[in-house]
């Protein structure tokens, strides 16, 4: 549109400089001219930016599919966490907003590997992922695999509330494996100047160290 303008104008002044022959005309002609290179110039420029912001886009659709995913379990993986983590600490130091962290792991998750072979193992950590996230608050609740048959959960909660999440976890059935399986589970809820995943890792060993298929804070 600015360009169509720009067009109309030179072409007055283009007529009015053939009948009327003034120097002003032939200078407001000129300044015309220039303006119209000038907004081409510029649409050309967004238009640029536009296919560049698009491509951007592209790809990191492409880098969150390939790059953020676990490929074996589906669930988001450590790197992922370590961003949102990162993000929520900001948000928690900004807005004083509150959130929890709850670090899983597989109770003897060795044996179903050296009795049954590998394929059971992730047999079983799919088990684990899938049922996990089925039961988890989808708007409240993220779910990651931290590493190994470890997972954590990212709460938007209280510590009261992932001590109610950790107890419905360990309530759950994992079903389809050749042996039953538990989880243990170490809960901490963010503090400013603390490390919210090393303190949950630390209650992690505890629940461990109480007899494995339990929860510490």
């Amino acid at each position: 549109m600015i360009l169509i303008i720009n067009l109309i104008i030179a072409g007055y002044f283009l007529y009015l400089s053939i009948y009327a022959g003034t120097i002003i005309i032939y200078i407001f002609l000129f300044l015309s001219l220039v303006n119209i290179v000038y907004a081409y110039n510029v649409l050309s420029e967004n238009k640029r930016l536009k296919k560049e912001k698009d491509s951007q886009f592209l790809k990191v659709t492409d880098l969150t599919q390939d790059n953020f995913n676990d490929p074996l379990t589906g669930v988001y993986n450590r790197r992922y966490f370590d961003l949102v983590l990162s993000k929520f600490i900001k948000k928690a130091a900004k807005y004083n907003i509150k959130f929890s962290v709850l670090m899983l792991d597989i109770d003897h998750f060795k044996k179903f590997n050296d009795t049954y072979g590998h394929d059971v193992g992730d047999k079983v950590l799919k088990i684990v992922s899938s049922t996990v996230k089925e039961h988890i608050r989808g708007n409240q609740d993220i779910l990651f695999r931290y590493g190994g048959e470890e997972f954590v959960i990212i709460s938007m909660d209280d510590l009261t509330g992932a001590i109610t999440l950790a107890k419905k976890i360990n309530s759950l059935e994992f079903k389809g494996s050749p042996e039953k399986i538990t989880v243990s589970i170490g809960i901490s809820s963010y503090k400013q100047g603390e490390d919210v995943v090393k303190l949950a890792d630390d209650n992690l060993y505890k629940a461990k160290e109480a007899g494995r298929n339990c929860f510490k804070y």
